[in-house]
């Protein structure tokens, strides 16, 4: 081989590897980016279900008289039908006073229950549930009673 086939030889196996060491860079940083931006979507997730936390019980707030007793009224939840809250489920269930086993509540049975299914949208597809609860305070207008509850929320992603 002549000198000038050898270093068009050695000139197009530099520009290979530096190529080759590009192609690798991109691949890595692209793996990077992915991994940042799924660690911001499951925060904003977790942000956004503790959010509903904090929003919901206000939704179903017990008034008298226009003043806030903050108790969520069990006679609100049955009106709420028509919601599109994403794919989640929330849940109020009685906790205190202790009963042995869990009754659902409909337009029947209100307000000898314990367990409220406010709203319950799913998704076969997907398979991911973050789940978040908090203490409540549950008051039965029938009865006149507050009882301790506990807000579940499972959101599907």
């Amino acid at each position: 081989m002549r000198k000038g086939e050898v270093q068009l030889s050695e000139s197009i196996l530099v520009i290979f590897f530096v190529m080759v060491i590009i192609i690798l860079g991109l691949i890595v940083f692209y793996r990077f980016s992915l991994n940042s931006l799924h660690d911001y979507e499951r925060e904003y997730r977790e942000q956004q279900l503790l959010s509903d936390l904090i929003i919901v019980p206000n939704e179903f707030g017990y008034t008298y008289l226009g003043s806030s007793s903050n108790a969520i009224d069990t006679s609100k939840l049955r009106l709420y039908d028509d919601w599109d809250y994403g794919f989640k489920k929330i849940v109020l269930k009685q906790a205190y006073p202790v009963v042995s086993d869990e009754i659902e509540c409909s337009p029947q049975n209100y307000p000898n229950c314990n367990a409220f299914i406010v709203y319950d949208r799913q998704n076969p597809r997907l398979k991911n549930i973050l789940i978040e609860s908090r203490p409540v305070s549950l008051y039965f207008p029938l009865d006149e009673t507050y009882k301790a509850g506990k807000l579940t929320i499972s959101y599907y992603y």
